[in-house]
């Protein structure tokens, strides 16, 4: 099969992956339920895992040409086999475009018709949603970057206090009793606000305050609590209900219509925690429970209208499913001529379960991740509580395979904390090359590294790993994201990890995050901030900005956690920084054992 794939001006489309798919009617039938049918269409990755039967990439002409043999066709399963033309991005992750499907073809080669796919939505790195146009983007913004949570909910509090007309957030969890500020260590770290109470107290004083909260079979959640600890108040519960295995993950607060909030962490006693990721600080709860690290973003600006927009579509979904329509919320009037108040361009993009706010759902976010991947061209840095998602490991290794120059740096956890997850993060490593230590201290390209915190106390040496829940990327420092959606199935498309029936099941999160697009030089110096905040934190370098040396940065980080094994390996141990490279191993101490450091006089902590 031949032909050409073209933009909407008859220009060709140089470099997109095109497959030629199979599928027999015995096969067809079964994977050809309505349900299936319904999924496959709002899917970025087939659910119907059709026979690739040929894969080329379109030339300068944007022609293609896919040839496979006459025993590969007619070996599927019966005499009258069907095949269809499929158009996948650079990297060959994500469905741009299919043809409709022909029967029992008997041309020795057949020519297909032109295929016309939007160039923006084939190229660029700038998020369309299918179209031509840029989705939910604003240039005159102002944004906050809050690395761990002291940070957050310190201007969180700030907004709440001087809220003079109205309060909108999300959250997954949310407790009663979660201390959003302390005083500081001169006074004992005594309490301070008490977030329920400082918007209860914002509620008082006249302020319209709305939470939805998410609401689970599967997962805990503080949905009923909530309500009972509002009863007699003006603030308003209302609950998100999963039915499945995703949930209402976004966390987001809109003050004002003037201020907003993409936040990392639920607000739980054991999440709060400081940039020092003090080991046993008692500001956060259980004693004894690791420390965390997280990254939220504030807004002002144009993009503040798409979190309050996400808001009420959130809000009367729920009013139209739970309330019988009661309590819907007008939607936010967009004013293109309101005050300025930066430069900074933002694009808002999201996850959106399917027959939610719409029927299809959207699929924002992954788009974001699949575009700046493909684009890079010197680095690419992922923080993320989970890295299980089959089509951004599949990214990793095709953009790698492509650019043998560029680097790859990945924090992540060794111990995630849903099940399951740190067997599919050991085989996303293998994939890309991974099986030892040794290898992410060796590897040219890509390295695995995990965040810990240490504590002399007495003669008492402690170690305990700390808890990465951030959702952070950046490429080529010209675009980064900030967000809440994790780098595993739920969060950007399906879940993926499970294979067999759930493979057949959508199951997506509500998700939102924030993306710097740096290509204009305002937000490339939020992002370069952004990163060199991060990288200061991990590696221990107390300079301002950063500076690359020819050994390029992945060996900045190679030779850090090299350092720390080997100061963990002396008389008195330390570390410069947090960072050690990922081992497979389980449990902590088996960590430690297998990066070859002894640990049987210390007090290790999970």
């Amino acid at each position: 099969m031949e032909g050409n794939v073209l933009d909407e001006n008859g220009h060709p489309l140089k470099g997109l992956v095109v497959q030629v798919e199979g599928a027999g009617k015995i096969e067809s039938s079964l994977k050809g339920s309505r349900v299936v049918k319904a999924l496959d269409k709002i899917s970025p990755v087939s659910l119907k895992d059709q026979q690739v039967l040929a894969e080329s990439e379109t030339d300068s002409q944007g022609h293609y040409r896919l040839l496979y043999s006459p025993d590969s066709y007619q070996n599927i399963l019966d005499d009258k086999p069907t095949v269809q033309v499929v158009v996948k991005d650079v990297l060959g992750i994500s469905e741009l475009e299919k043809t409709e499907k022909h029967i029992a073809v008997s041309e020795t080669m057949k020519t297909m018709e032109d295929i016309i796919i939007p160039r923006k939505w084939a190229e660029g790195w700038y998020v369309t949603l299918g179209g031509s146009r840029k989705s939910r983007f604003t240039t005159d913004n102002q944004v906050e970057v809050l690395v761990d949570n002291q940070l957050e909910l310190e201007r969180v509090v700030e907004s709440v206090a001087k809220a003079q007309s109205y309060i909108y957030l999300t959250q997954f969890e949310f407790e009663t009793d979660f201390i959003a500020t302390f005083t500081s260590e001169v006074d004992n770290f005594r309490p301070q606000a008490v977030l329920t109470r400082t918007l209860q107290e914002a509620a008082e004083r006249g302020v319209n305050v709305k939470i939805i909260l998410n609401e689970n079979l599967a997962v805990p959640d503080s949905y009923s609590q909530m309500e009972e600890f509002f009863q007699d108040s003006s603030v308003e519960i209302r609950e998100f209900k999963s039915h499945g295995l995703h949930v209402m993950h976004a966390k987001t607060m809109v003050v004002d219509g003037e201020e907003a909030y993409v936040i990392g962490s639920p607000f739980k006693k054991d999440y709060w925690d400081s940039p020092q990721h003090i080991i046993k600080d008692p500001r956060r709860q259980p004693p004894g429970v690791r420390p965390v690290h997280d990254v939220s973003i504030k807004l002002r600006g144009g993009a503040v209208y798409h979190v309050e927009e996400f808001f009420c579509q959130m809000w009367n979904y729920i009013a139209r499913e739970e309330y019988q329509g009661q309590g819907k919320i007008e939607p936010p009037i967009r004013n293109p001529v309101s005050n300025t108040v930066g430069k900074t361009p933002v694009q808002m993009v999201r996850s959106v379960t399917p027959e939610t706010l719409n029927e299809e759902g959207e699929l924002g976010i992954f788009e974001g991740y699949r575009r700046a991947l493909a684009q890079a061209k010197q680095f690419i840095y992922l923080e993320n509580q989970f890295l299980t998602n089959k089509s951004i490991i599949k990214a990793l290794k095709s953009v790698m395979d492509r650019n043998h120059d560029l680097e790859v740096i990945v924090v992540m956890n060794e111990n995630p904390d849903n099940p399951g997850y740190k067997g599919w993060q050991n085989q996303c490593l293998e994939r890309v090359g991974i099986k030892t230590f040794q290898d992410i201290l060796d590897h040219p390209q890509i390295g695995f590294f995990t965040l810990w915190s240490t504590k002399w106390e007495k003669q008492n040496f402690t170690i305990q790993p700390v808890y990465v829940h951030t959702k952070v990327a950046v490429v080529d420092d010209i675009w980064a994201t900030v967000g809440t959606a994790n780098l595993d199935g739920s969060s950007l498309t399906h879940v993926n990890e499970l294979e067999g029936f759930f493979d057949l099941e959508f199951h997506r999160n509500m998700e939102m995050n924030v993306i710097l697009p740096g290509v204009d030089r305002y937000a490339s110096d939020e992002i370069v901030k952004l990163r060199d905040s991060l990288w200061r934190e991990h590696l221990g370098i107390k300079e301002q900005k950063l500076k690359k040396t020819g050994k390029g940065w992945l060996k900045l980080w190679q030779e850090v956690a090299e350092q720390n094994l080997k100061s963990l390996k002396q008389s008195h141990p330390h570390m410069t920084g947090q960072i050690l490279p990922y081992s497979s191993e389980e449990s902590v101490e088996d960590q430690l054992n297998d990066l070859g450091i002894k640990n049987s006089a210390w007090d290790v902590l999970d």
